[in-house]
Order: C-alpha cells, then structure tokens, then sequence
C-alpha cells in the first residue's frame, strides 16, 4: 500500500514545489509535534493502518539542486515519531 501510495505523493511534491501550493488533503501531510522539519504523511487509518514520517532535502541532478523527501520511518501509527 504505501509503494502505491508514494507514486500518488511523487506527484503532489512534483506539484507542491513547481507551484507552491498545499499537498491534497489525502495524504494527510503535516509537521510533527516536537519535531522541526520532521513530516507526516498518512495513507491509511484502517486494514493495514499506514504512516510515514519524512523530511525535505536537496539532492544535485544533471548538475543542478532540486527537493527531494528523504523517507525517515514507514509502517503504523504504532511507530514512534522520533529517531
């Protein structure tokens, strides 16, 4: 589910950075309480309960610098929200 889930999110970044707008309120993204740069992303609440936490970084492509979201913890709710 979330393999599926992250094609869909790839997308919204690609859109959230080119146009400067708000990811869809389907995945659920926000900040993480206590944690500064630290995101969340929810795919699922229910049959399996799916959760994602992430960051923004800079990777160099073809010689230029361009986002890019640096997975930090896949799996469930259950999951703690710091390293």
């Amino acid at each position: 589910m979330f393999r599926d889930a992250v094609r869909d999110f790839s997308s919204a970044c690609d859109h959230v950075v080119a146009d400067n707008v708000d990811f869809p309120g389907r995945f659920r993204v926000k900040s993480m309480e206590g944690a500064p740069g630290i995101l969340e992303m929810i795919w699922s609440f229910s049959g399996p309960d799916g959760r994602a936490t992430w960051t923004w970084t800079t990777v160099i492509v073809g010689g230029a610098s361009q986002p890019a979201v640096m997975w930090r913890r896949v799996g469930s709710h259950r999951n703690s929200a710091r390293p």
